[in-house]
């Protein structure tokens, strides 16, 4: 059996299924988040939306390089706030990066 630790909830419907999920394995949660809701430092990255742009951040040190990750978000449409997920990981030298996305709606590309 594979364990995936962090768990990593995308705003908002990935705080609904990340957390059960996190606590049923023993693992810790990581929210992403829309900027300025997150308290101490963060880091951030930006992405294009079919209806314009935001952004996610995350705490520093809130994962570890090297470590895996299940990434829980509720759907894909155009894939970039997972693009934009998986790159806030990237960041942090995470090697693995998985995904469990309840509803989607096409195809996407990650360039990392």
């Amino acid at each position: 059996m594979i364990f995936f630790l962090p768990i990593i909830g995308v705003e908002a419907r990935g705080f609904i299924f990340g957390p059960p999920i996190a606590l049923a394995i023993g693992a810790k949660f990581v929210p992403l988040r829309k900027p300025r809701k997150l308290p101490g430092e963060v880091i951030s990255e930006n992405y294009i939306l079919e209806y314009g742009s935001d952004c996610l951040e995350m705490h520093v040190g809130a994962v570890q390089p090297g470590e895996r990750a299940l990434v829980v978000d509720d759907l894909i449409a155009t894939g970039g706030t997972l693009c934009a997920a998986i790159s806030l990981l990237g960041m942090c030298g995470m090697f693995l990066w998985l995904r469990y996305v309840a509803q989607n709606f096409g195809d996407f590309s990650c360039q990392f």
